[in-house]
């Protein structure tokens, strides 16, 4: 059999991604690109789903509905701030390539978030 899948010399800017999330058959052809998207960023990069919204075609309710299938996949988590005064203030997601594998520290609440 002939080669049919043709790469380029991997020298700067690429991802390794475990094949099993690319496989997921439990999650949607748009789900899984989302996903392999933000497994491509920094490890310190934020989830700000305006910002998906203009990367994409989905429009804020079709965004909403991925980040939704990956949370319900165990992909996606997403917690609650709370400043030092107890006020709920905006939340942070932390996306996992391997599904409901909580990250190892969750941020300290009370810790003013860095720029």
């Amino acid at each position: 059999m002939s080669q049919t899948i043709f790469r380029v010399a991997h020298r700067e800017r690429f991802t390794v991604i475990d094949n099993r999330v690319l496989e997921n058959a439990s999650l949607s052809w748009a789900a899984r690109g989302v996903l392999a998207y933000l497994l491509s960023r920094p490890d310190n990069w934020r989830v700000i789903v305006k910002d998906l919204e203009r990367r994409g075609e989905f429009g804020r309710d079709g965004i909403h509905t991925l980040l939704r299938e990956l949370r319900a996949a165990g992909f996606l988590h997403f917690k609650r701030r709370r400043e030092p005064g107890g006020k709920i203030s905006r939340g942070i997601y932390f996306i996992t390539e391997a599904p409901h594998s909580l990250p190892p520290a969750w941020p300290d609440e009370a810790a003013p978030e860095k720029a």
